[in-house]
């Protein structure tokens, strides 16, 4: 099985992963522990726009994590 059919991340979330991503992230878990930050930041519309929340994104990334697991890689999701 592969992850698309395991975890889809929705447009929000894969924004959130790419800007993790360029941030210096390199896998799931690592992108979730980063959404701290990104609230804290001042990029979070320019991140999710504005019909999106981190804790949407957060629910979804909760799931991926049971799904694929904390060590997969960002690219393999984007």
């Amino acid at each position: 099985m592969s992850w698309d059919e395991e975890f889809a991340p929705s447009a929000a979330t894969r924004n959130v992963l790419r800007w993790a991503q360029e941030s210096g992230a390199s896998t799931l878990g690592e992108a979730y522990d980063m959404l701290e930050q990104l609230e804290l930041s001042n990029d979070v519309p320019e991140v999710l726009g504005h019909d999106d929340s981190v804790d949407e994104v957060r629910d979804e990334l909760e799931f991926g994590i049971e799904a694929v697991g904390p060590d997969a890689p960002i690219a393999g999701l984007l």
